[in-house]
């Protein structure tokens, strides 16, 4: 498997976003103070084991915890049970390590954030349509720069919207 057929999976794509929110946006984490933000980090620490054993059931548990514990605080941020299976699936498989380092990667890095006008020129819809969801918190880990609402892309990909 290719590190682009990791990336490009839909799977890996809403599962990753979950994790960046709260790990990329300071905006999330005042939002939602009642989550023990760094049990999440010690969660995604103990569900990414790179060195020393590796224990399957051990990384699931860890993972889903996470992830409900995240998806719990914020309805707009949910996954599948199709999400976990490839999880579970891409674990037995020869590439677990490597998704796992993605994983790491991915909720590391900062995401590419797009304007309202960006997204809806993209998607040949209103501009106005975009600015509404940020401000009513639909789009999790929009932020407002100024005047500027702007939006994750990773969320946008995860909730199917093709940018």
């Amino acid at each position: 498997m290719k590190y682009s057929d990791i990336l490009n999976n839909p799977h890996f794509n809403n599962l990753g976003a979950i994790i960046r929110v709260p790990f990329q946006s300071p905006e999330w984490r005042r939002g939602h103070s009642g989550v023990p933000f760094w049990n999440l980090n010690k969660a995604f620490v103990d569900a990414t084991p790179i060195d020393g054993p590796w224990n399957t059931a051990d990384v699931i548990s860890s993972f889903t915890t996470l992830i409900t514990s995240i998806s719990t605080a914020d309805p707009h941020l949910t996954y599948t049970e199709d999400d976990i299976n490839w999880f579970v699936a891409m674990l037995d498989s020869e590439e677990h390590k490597a998704v796992v380092k993605m994983f790491q990667a991915w909720y590391s890095a900062p995401d590419t954030m797009l304007t309202p006008a960006e997204v809806a020129a993209a998607t040949g819809t209103a501009e106005s349509t975009w600015r509404n969801k940020a401000a009513a918190g639909h789009i999790p880990g929009a932020e407002k720069k100024g005047k500027q609402w702007l939006l994750p892309r990773s969320i946008l990909r995860s909730q199917g919207i093709d940018v």
